[in-house]
């Protein structure tokens, strides 16, 4: 992988991406695993360690938005069904124990992922990322297992 700081989401994927639209319940970074809510609105999957969709909020690009910008509540949200294969540029949180490339991750409960512990294997760090001491999110490549 470059070490250039990439400007979309979906990094790699190895079949034609799937794309999905919901409005959003909360505020959603692109680059966070999102699910659906009782009002099949979008909320950021907030359980670590879980089962959850492999859904992902990417950058709304066909407005011209980045990956920096924030979808509000109420907006269309543009997601993609990750697979297998794929890459994505998601997060870790703010204080999070140092994810090592090659190490696999699971969910966290901020919609990103951290270093495996003892949940759900769903995908394998491609860089090593250190935000233990960090006050905010921070961005980290994986592929999906």
């Amino acid at each position: 992988m470059s070490d250039l700081t990439p400007s979309t989401i979906l990094l790699n994927s190895v079949n034609t991406p799937f794309y999905k639209e919901a409005k959003a319940a909360e505020v959603i970074t692109p680059g966070q695993f999102i699910t659906r809510d009782s009002n099949l609105e979008y909320t950021v999957q907030g359980v670590a360690a879980d089962i959850a969709p492999r859904l992902v909020a990417v950058e709304n690009n066909l407005l011209g938005k980045g990956i920096d910008y924030d979808y509000p509540v109420g907006e269309n949200v543009r997601a993609v069904y990750m697979q297998p294969g794929y890459e994505v540029y998601t997060t870790v949180a703010a204080g999070a124990a140092v994810v090592t490339a090659g190490q696999y991750v699971e969910f966290n409960a901020t919609g990103g992922v951290q270093a495996f512990l003892s949940g759900i294997q769903i995908g394998t760090a491609l860089e090593t990322v250190d935000n233990s001491g960090g006050g905010t999110p921070a961005r980290i490549k994986i592929e999906l297992i």
